[in-house]
C-alpha cells in the first residue's frame, strides 16, 4: 500500500493521510486486527461496492464513492461484525467513528485524489 492525500471537496478544504488498498489482499486484508485509523487518516479501497467488518478492533464510518468522486452513500459508527455496500460504488473510505462527521462529509459531494508519490492527480 502507498500513502497518499486525499482531498475532500473544494481544493484545500479538508485534507486527509490515506493508505490505497488496490491490490487483492489488500483489499480484503482492510483493517482486519490493525489499529483504527487516527483522526485525519483513513484506508481507501478500490475497486471496492462492499465491505465487512468482520475482525475489525472498533466501529468504523463508511465512506462510498462513484467513480466520478461522489460520495454516495454514508455508513456511520458501522460496529465490527456488519456488512454495508453501495451497488454503484467504485470505491470506500474507512474512517475511525465519527470522523465523517467532524469533517462534514455528506451524499452528493465530490473526493479527489492528489497523489502525493508523484506530485500529481487521479
Amino acid at each position: 500500500m502507498r500513502r497518499t492525500g486525499l482531498v475532500v471537496g473544494e481544493p484545500g478544504a479538508v485534507r486527509l493521510r490515506v493508505r490505497r488498498a488496490v491490490r487483492v489482499v489488500e483489499r480484503l486484508v482492510g483493517l482486519i486486527a490493525q489499529p483504527l485509523p487516527v483522526a485525519g487518516a483513513g484506508l481507501w479501497i478500490e475497486p471496492c461496492r462492499a465491505v465487512h467488518t468482520l475482525g475489525v478492533r472498533g466501529p468504523l464510518d463508511l465512506v462510498f464513492v462513484a467513480r466520478s468522486g461522489e460520495v454516495l452513500r454514508l455508513c456511520e459508527g458501522v460496529p465490527p461484525r456488519r456488512v454495508r455496500g453501495a451497488l454503484r460504488a467504485r470505491a470506500v473510505l474507512e474512517l475511525r467513528a465519527g470522523e465523517a462527521h467532524r469533517l462534514g462529509l455528506r451524499p452528493g459531494m465530490h473526493l479527489r485524489w492528489i497523489d502525493d508519490s508523484k506530485g500529481g492527480q487521479r
